[in-house]
């Protein structure tokens, strides 16, 4: 673990000591230096595990940096400073370079960073604090004031170490985790910390708090053929993984190879640059979940280093523990432990940085779930008076049932509920009354009627004329922001190993946005135009396969693998987890027996959900904690 951390308090004489709780909480024992810079009314720290995680003192500034900056030498040109004086891995340069960008731009400097960061500066002469993350939320910040005390850190559990009262739980975090496999920012599980959203900063000043959106995409559609945009789209992909690769080296530098288009297609560019490539992919026995087949071939096309590993039950059972402790909130992706074992291969394959494919989905239309949407979007094209007048009545005259007779009554209903909450309306949890769910208190304290507010605020905010694209920009600011990415640099960085992220690259992100809507999702064909694009270079058995990425047979585990079952059953058996007072009692029972008779994998995952968040309540809200103070 690594990140950086801090604590303002207008009139306090800090030390680098009264952060040292903080930087514990961070740092991987015996693998992350501890360095802090302490001045009037702020501390500043870092729990360094790579070289662009960086502390400084400037004159009247404090300076923290976690910034894996692809545009280094261009922002040193460009403010008169030497490239080499930014790469050297001992000193602290990096942060250096921030400063005089702060200096020169004041906060409106973070819009010249490209590649992810999390940026701290107290400015001691303006009594300013300025917190920044990168556009896409590949980092994070975790913040939380307590009168004039105002705490942050990379990581939820930094914040926790210094606050001087003990966690207490969100209810409405929770109840979002369930809802939608995510705690949204700015939600945390913690009442009182709150998380900075993608492409904002955070100032504090004369008390007061101010965020501010520097970035956000914007889909401002423009007109041009199939082969134009096609053009477009495959060198706007190769200039975005070459760029990435700015100051890394071949033998230490490796990706992630699941045989989709994204891993293929970054593959493919890296291969370009770092020949041969390093790949590496997971795999199992369960013919359902595997794909090494398209990694393969994909490996053998592009000549890569390959390397694979084949997981297995045994491998999850130890896995799990690891991962629900290192994640600060609930987290129930079961993809994360093929991410974090591959990771882990590689780093002991010697692997410092991975190339990740996320994003392509949620820039190019790759989710099954649009297509899916657009069935139902169809339903509204038929005029009004023919729907309620005609067609409507009919269909009532028709069973309300899981059967064949009664798909034209789940097709109506579903089309009918507008959209976000259609796209949402999948779920377990929202399928069901949830009063047959959730226990009486925790329907108050979590009420129905405020389940969507952050959804329908981040739908309401698209600047787009296409429902395509405001379903595509809610997965980029939910899904992708507050899970997938989580869930790639947490169990990387758990492993040891660094990511980048060629897919979100601001400028193809950017170009994404202008793409028209029918060439991204062209009748039923998801991706379409990026299947165009990279129709040259991939073959395509690969282009046009059923995607599943690191996905894991979890689900089928905990009913065939007897430790797994054993784990799912002692957890959700067990009094404390009955007796939290998310779910009424009944529910385990009639769960457990729906996984066992009926969709396994459906109703695994959502078992996974619950063992998940009763983890998270034992290894984060009970056990012993220190607070730091000022000295």
């Amino acid at each position: 673990m690594s990140g950086i951390c801090g604590i303002q308090q207008p009139g306090a004489d800090f030390s680098p000591a009264g952060i040292e709780a903080m930087l514990a909480a961070l740092a991987m024992p015996g693998e992350s230096a501890r360095e802090g810079v302490a001045g009037k009314s702020a501390a500043l720290g870092v729990a360094r595990r790579w070289d662009f995680q960086q502390v400084a003192s400037e004159d009247d500034l404090r300076i923290a940096v976690d910034a894996d900056l692809i545009n280094v030498k261009d922002l040193a040109a460009q403010i008169g400073e030497p490239g080499a004086a930014v790469a050297g891995p001992t000193n602290a340069s990096l942060a250096h370079l921030i400063a005089r960008l702060y200096r020169k731009e004041g906060p409106a400097f973070v819009s010249r960073l490209h590649g992810a960061f999390a940026i701290a500066i107290f400015d001691e002469r303006a009594q300013r604090l300025l917190l920044a993350i990168d556009r896409l939320g590949i980092k994070s910040f975790y913040w939380s004031r307590e009168g004039d005390r105002f705490l942050f850190a990379s990581r939820a559990r930094g914040v926790s170490a210094a606050q001087s009262h003990p966690n207490e739980v969100n209810p409405a975090a929770v109840m979002q985790f369930l809802l939608f496999s995510v705690v949204p920012a700015p939600l945390t599980s913690y009442e009182g910390i709150e998380k900075l959203r993608p492409g904002h900063r955070l100032i504090l000043e004369n008390g007061e708090i101010r965020h501010e959106c520097y970035w956000d995409l914007n889909y401002d559609e423009v007109p041009g053929s199939e082969s134009q945009w096609a053009e477009q789209v495959r060198e706007g992909m190769r200039a975005a993984v070459h760029r990435h690769l700015e100051g890394l080296r071949a033998e230490s530098t490796g990706a992630y190879l699941s045989g989709g288009t994204d891993s293929s297609s970054v593959t493919a560019f890296l291969s370009e640059k770092f020949n041969p490539a390093r790949t590496f992919s997971i795999f199992f026995s369960e013919s359902r979940y595997d794909e090494i087949g398209y990694a393969r071939t994909t490996a053998e096309l592009f000549h890569t280093q390959h390397n694979e590993l084949c997981l297995n039950p045994s491998d999850a059972i130890e896995a799990i523990p690891k991962i629900t402790d290192y994640y600060d909130e609930p987290f129930a992706n079961s993809s994360a432990i093929g991410s974090y074992l591959c990771a882990k291969m590689a780093r002991e394959k010697g692997i410092e940085t991975l190339l990740a494919g996320d994003g392509g989905d949620e820039l190019f239309a790759g989710n099954e779930r649009y297509g899916t949407d657009k069935r139902f979007q169809i339903y509204h094209r038929i005029p009004a008076f023919l729907r309620r007048g005609l067609i409507e009545p009919l269909a009532r005259l028709l069973p309300d049932s899981e059967s064949k007779l009664g798909l034209p009554r789940r097709y109506i209903r579903r089309a009918n509920i507008p959209n976000p909450q259609r796209i949402f309306s999948y779920g377990l949890f929202q399928s069901l009354p949830a009063k047959e769910i959730f226990t009486s208190d925790f329907l108050a304290e979590a009420p129905a009627n405020s389940w969507m507010n952050i959804i329908n605020a981040h739908f309401q905010r698209t600047r787009a004329s296409s429902e395509l694209n405001r379903l595509m920009y809610l997965d980029l600011k939910l899904i992708l922001a507050d899970n997938d990415l989580r869930k790639v640099s947490g169990t990387a960085e758990l492993a040891g190993v660094n990511v980048r992220y060629p897919l979100l690259d601001d400028q193809l992100a950017e170009l994404s946005s202008r793409i028209p809507s029918r060439l991204k999702l062209k009748g039923s064909e998801k991706r379409y135009i990026f299947k165009q694009a990279m129709k040259p270079i991939l073959p395509e058995k690969v282009l046009y396969k059923t995607k599943h990425g690191f996905g894991v047979p979890l689900a089928l585990w905990f009913l065939q693998e007897p430790k797994l079952n054993t784990l799912m059953q002692d957890v959700l058996r067990d009094p404390r987890t009955r007796q939290r007072g998310y779910f009424r009692p009944e529910f385990f029972d009639k769960l457990t027996e729906l996984h066992r008779t009926g969709h396994t994998a459906y109703y695994g995952e959502v078992l996974w959900y619950l063992v998940a968040l009763e983890l998270w309540h034992r290894q984060h809200l009970e056990s012993p904690r220190e607070v730091a103070g000022v000295r």
